[in-house]
């Protein structure tokens, strides 16, 4: 029994050796011989990508739902007509099956062999109709596109087939021309004006988020419940009808009442003529309200053979509960959806900038929804939400930093939050990094308003806040408490989360894995800049406030609404202050320290300046460089052929830095040159330590980014993530969801 018990554990060993070869060769053998082997070819190469496949997309893991769906789309690509008519037929019978069952009646087959042959008619041209429309007017704008689709359908498409359903449904029922007719008439404009309140937000989705394929289907499902309903409202309202009739007549006196009735039957079939007006009028007007309410008959129940009561009243009503719960639902999924780039894109940024003509109003307000709505969990976010995303190594874009993998190479700069009121809403809209503050020791309201001024015509923005902060105290008590609640609901406390005893991916300042947070501080606007040690102090208290709940400490010393802050940067100042900040960051108590970056002006691009800066980095252990800021100068802001109103023009020449994408090329360019010069220090250092190679500094970029195309070319030009503000202000809380996409995108053309 010993021996076996031995063999076993030796057996069981070696297993678990042999796997665990596996797995590093599984994820390194294909990687390797890719990789550059000098250093300064790695400074060259394009972002990192993982080596495993992403994560599928839920609807493509419902096993024999998703293989399903996939036939389907394999057929409608291969035989579309053919799949076309078996779709509607189904959509078509179930419907009838639906209304049928509804209507508490017995089966009539002759009403499902009439919506059959009414759906396979329809199926092939209203195909065709939808191919042509999702291939034309196609435009730039993504909003006009589907606008002008909608508007299309509505006006060409709609009243057409609305004709064609009411007219085959009177013409099957054995009705004449003239009753035909009468139908047409007192329907279509009913329907039409019902037909406005739901289908424009279906069609508008469709073309938006469903494949060609699937669109047919899609519609479909949505039709079931429409013709349901109102089929089982047209029943109710020719019940209604008929029953008016019989009661009128068994009351009725037949020799001053019936004569003239029976006289017009003989000579105009008003009953015939009657029915169909009413059950389509009652139907629709009951359906969804529509804009003129028309005159409805007096209903006169009729008495059941049953004792039970008629329940039809208690199925409409749980109908119309159920149709607006769906409807709420709906809405609430697209509009808190940041996919929906038709919404969060074109509509909620123009709207904001409408109801505030200030832009600090709109940020005040943009603000304070955002932590409202996450309060009540109907904030915006990127689907699949933060708590169920895939880990870093599974994402495409996923990046190292700090030792950290995170998710994706996107970050929100400082300016959004300034006072950390809503890191979490903000990392619910995809980034991996966002950037808190900046924040200053003391309370100061900055300069007075206003200013904030928007350039709507470059997607530009003019600020001169002046570091306007609540203070240190204020922000670490926020962050605090945001610690607690999240270690509480992991049944940890606040000095568990500092030890390292939480989750071993989740870092301690962003609470999220694949995450980090930057809190950025500064100077007091009433500190003397030319007293270092003052302003040393400033900064270091600071970070004994903020650096247990940050997962990096910005150094701000290039905000050009501070006087004297950018004369910081001069070498031996900045190295001091940098110094300072570091070793202050070292004594935080908790097992992971907190990283130190320092955000830099582009104004400053002079090679001794920046040579200045690079040097006050490696002397005092900072471990990046965020390039840069806001600009003061305003030559080469607008491109040619571009003209600006009067009110943007003068808009310019406010004093304080501008942002926004015309200082894109700025940005790439500095990040170049940080780049080479963090490298050569790096083989300087290097070779001084007899060949140990220090780690690599990290730069950020931010500055005029707009685009995947645009954070890719900095990223490739030496940066670790872009980072972007004023793309947020004009492209609403979808951006970064969208520049993910143009990346990934990009990258899929490029094979990488």
């Amino acid at each position: 029994m010993a021996n076996s018990a031995v063999c076993r554990a030796v057996l069981r060993r070696h297993v678990n050796l042999v796997r665990q070869l596996r797995q590093r060769r599984a994820h390194s053998g294909k990687s390797e011989p890719s990789q550059p082997t000098d250093k300064s070819a790695r400074t060259e190469d394009q972002i990192p990508t993982p080596n495993n496949i992403p994560t599928l997309p839920f609807w493509q893991r419902l096993g024999p739902l998703t293989r399903a769906a996939e036939a389907y789309g394999r057929s409608q690509r291969k035989r579309p007509l053919t799949t076309q008519l078996c779709s509607s037929l189904v959509i078509y019978f179930a419907s009838d099956l639906s209304a049928q069952h509804m209507g508490g009646q017995d089966y009539d087959p002759v009403r499902t062999v009439r919506s059959l042959l009414i759906g396979g008619i329809a199926s092939i041209p209203s195909f065709k109709w939808f191919v042509w429309l999702s291939h034309s007017f196609n435009y730039t704008s993504r909003f006009l596109s589907l606008a002008t689709k909608v508007v299309v359908n509505q006006i060409c498409f709609t009243p057409i087939f609305n004709s064609y359903f009411f007219g085959m449904q009177a013409a099957l029922a054995g009705e004449n021309l003239d009753a035909i007719w009468e139908r047409i008439k007192e329907t279509v404009p009913v329907s039409f004006v019902n037909s406005c309140k739901l289908w424009p937000a279906v069609t508008a989705f469709s073309f938006a988020f469903i494949p060609l394929e699937y669109r047919s289907l899609f519609a479909g499902f949505i039709a079931v419940g429409w013709q349901t309903y109102l089929s089982y409202l047209n029943r109710l309202a020719e019940a209604k009808v008929v029953a008016k009739i019989e009661t009128e007549r068994e009351a009725c006196d037949e020799s001053q009442i019936c004569k003239p009735l029976s006289a017009g039957l003989s000579s105009k079939p008003l009953l015939i003529m009657a029915s169909p007006y009413f059950r389509a009028r009652q139907a629709f007007s009951t359906t969804i309200r529509p804009l003129v309410t028309p005159k409805r008959l007096p209903y006169i129940p009729r008495r059941h053979a049953s004792t039970a009561p008629p329940s039809s009243s208690r199925l409409l009503t749980y109908t119309k509960t159920v149709g607006v719960a769906l409807s709420l639902f709906a809405a609430y999924y697209i509009a808190t959806d940041t996919r929906a780039s038709t919404i969060h894109q074109y509509i909620i940024p123009r709207l904001i900038r409408l109801i505030y003509p200030d832009a600090e109003d709109a940020h005040h307000a943009g603000t304070a929804a955002l932590k409202t709505l996450y309060a009540f969990g109907l904030h915006p976010r990127e689907r699949p939400s933060p708590s169920a995303s895939p880990s870093p190594d599974d994402s495409p874009l996923a990046v190292t930093v700090f030792n950290h993998r995170l998710t994706n190479p996107i970050g929100i700069s400082a300016g959004l939050d300034k006072d950390a009121e809503i890191p979490d809403a903000l990392f619910a809209l995809g980034p991996a990094v966002v950037e808190v503050g900046g924040c200053t020791p003391l309370p100061q309201s900055g300069n007075p308003r206003p200013r904030v001024f928007r350039v709507p015509s470059l997607d530009g923005l003019i600020n001169r806040y002046g570091l306007n902060s609540r203070g240190a105290d204020a922000m670490a008590a926020r962050l605090r408490d945001r610690l607690r609640k999240f270690a509480r609901n992991l049944g940890l406390t606040e000095a568990d989360m500092m030890d390292g005893r939480g989750p071993a991916d989740v870092p301690p300042g962003s609470l999220q894995p694949g995450r980090l947070l930057l809190v950025q501080v500064a100077k007091n606007k009433n500190t003397d800049e030319r007293d270092v040690e003052a302003v040393k102090n400033d900064y270091v208290r600071c970070v004994q406030r903020l650096a247990p709940y940050a997962d990096v400490l910005v150094v701000n010393v290039s905000s050009p609404n501070t006087p004297g802050l950018r004369d910081l940067q001069a070498t031996e100042p900045l190295t001091r202050i940098l110094g300072a900040v570091v070793q202050e960051a070292q004594k935080t108590g908790r097992a992971t320290k907190p990283r130190v970056m320092v955000k830099v002006s582009p104004d400053e691009d002079d090679d001794a300046q920046l040579e200045g800066v690079v040097q006050a980095v490696w002397m005092s252990g900072v471990d990046g460089v965020i390039v840069g800021n806001t600009t003061k100068r305003r030559d080469g802001l607008v491109p040619p052929g571009l003209r600006l109103s009067t009110k943007e023009q003068g808009t310019l020449f406010e004093e304080g830095g501008y942002s926004g994408p015309a200082m894109f090329e700025r940005t790439l360019d500095l990040v170049g040159r940080y780049r080479k010069m963090l490298d050569s220090y790096t083989l300087q250092a290097s070779a001084a330590d007899g060949g140990e190679s220090p780690s690599q500094k990290v730069v950020f970029a931010t500055g005029g980014i707009t685009n995947g195309e645009q954070a890719l070319k900095v990223l490739n030009a030496g940066a670790s993530v872009a980072m972007v503000y004023t793309a947020m202000v004009y492209g609403g809380s979808g951006t970064v969801t969208r520049m993910k996409d143009e990346m990934v995108k990009a990258l899929t053309a490029k094979g990488v």
